[in-house]
Parts: C-alpha cells; sequence; structure tokens
C-alpha cells in the first residue's frame, strides 16, 4: 500500500491596492502558481469595496410562482407518496405524469387519501362516492368526477392493490382487495415494498 503524500499548502495572495485595482487581471497574473494546487485564497487590500455590478435600472427578473400547498407541513408527505409511485410506475416501464383536471395538476397523495378512507376503488365505486370526493377535492364542476375515477382506476388503483397486497395499506374494514382477471395483477412484482408507506 503507497503511503498517503498529502497535497500541497493552498497558496495565499495578499495583493496590493495597486495590484488589485482590476481584479481579473490579477488573477490571470497568478494562473500559472494557482494551477499546480488547484485552489488558492486571496486576500483583497484592507479598505477594498467591489463595485455594484448590477444596473438597477435595467435589471429585471421574473419571480418563481410557488403556489401556496407547496408551503403546506404536509408537503414532505405529499413527496414522499409521489416518490413511491413514481418508482412503482417505474418497475412496470411506465413513465408517471401527474394528470391535470381542470386545469390544474390532480392531487395524488390526497385523492388516494380520500379514496382508501372510504374503503378503496371498489368501495367507493360502490358506494357511488366520486361526485362527492370531486367536490372534497375542491372541484366545483361535478363532470369532472368522472375523469377523476378514470386517473385513480388508471394509475392510483393499481398502487392500491400492491400496497394493500403487500401490507402495506389497511383499508377501511380490514379488507384486503384480491386480484381478479382483467383487473390487472401485479403479481409479478416483489413481494418486499420499496415504497413507504
Amino acid at each position: 500500500m503507497e503511503e498517503f503524500i498529502p497535497p500541497p499548502e493552498a497558496p495565499v495572495f495578499q495583493p496590493t491596492p495597486e495590484e488589485f485595482r482590476d481584479p481579473l487581471a490579477y488573477i490571470a497574473k497568478i494562473h500559472p502558481v494557482v494551477v499546480n494546487t488547484g485552489i488558492c485564497k486571496i486576500r483583497p487590500p484592507s479598505g477594498w469595496n467591489p463595485p455594484f455590478s448590477v444596473d438597477v435600472d435595467s435589471f429585471r427578473f421574473t419571480p418563481r410562482v410557488q403556489p401556496l400547498n407547496e408551503l403546506e407541513a404536509k408537503t414532505r408527505v405529499k413527496l414522499n407518496f409521489l416518490d413511491g409511485l413514481s418508482k412503482f410506475w417505474e418497475l412496470q416501464g411506465v413513465v408517471f405524469k401527474i394528470p391535470n383536471i381542470d386545469r390544474r395538476p390532480l392531487d395524488m397523495c390526497r385523492l388516494f387519501k380520500l379514496v382508501t378512507s372510504v374503503g378503496g376503488f371498489e368501495e367507493t365505486t360502490r358506494q357511488r362516492k366520486w361526485t362527492q370526493l370531486t367536490k372534497e377535492m375542491g372541484y366545483e364542476n361535478p363532470t369532472v368526477s368522472g375523469s377523476i375515477r378514470a386517473n385513480y382506476e388508471r394509475y392510483l388503483y393499481p398502487y392500491e392493490k400492491f400496497l394493500s397486497r403487500n401490507g402495506k395499506l389497511k383499508l377501511k374494514g380490514g379488507a384486503q382487495k384480491s386480484d381478479s382477471p382483467g383487473n390487472g395483477s401485479l403479481s409479478s412484482l416483489s413481494p418486499s415494498s420499496p415504497f413507504p408507506p
């Protein structure tokens, strides 16, 4: 085993006010020395005050819009849920993309919680609760309930069955859903879930 050879100390430069009048020229001047160490420290002369380089009259920027729902304390829970859902679909060879309903992204985490609190997809459908859930999701137009149901069935129902089968999800009443032919059986998945409960 070779002995560890410590790298050379980083050089420290202390330019005079005259040398540092043009900082970029000074950096170019010390470049041949610094290139050997890869790093250096420059202590500017005392009293050196860099000029403000932004023209406040012409400087413009576009602020980032951050919806208020992203500021919630529950954001981490939602992100963990979406991460698990994305990984689930990635294992299926499908690129998951959050659908838009009524010109806004569908809150998949909230929808999943609402449906599973009723007892899951099958129980929500049996009780005809999709219109009620649509209103609870904040959609004024009741006709979008069909789209919400279709997106749940397409993206969340297989995930619900997977989590339920692996003991990561207890549906209302403790009912564990069984796969029947034509329901998109997920029996090929590994029994150990890589997703957070």
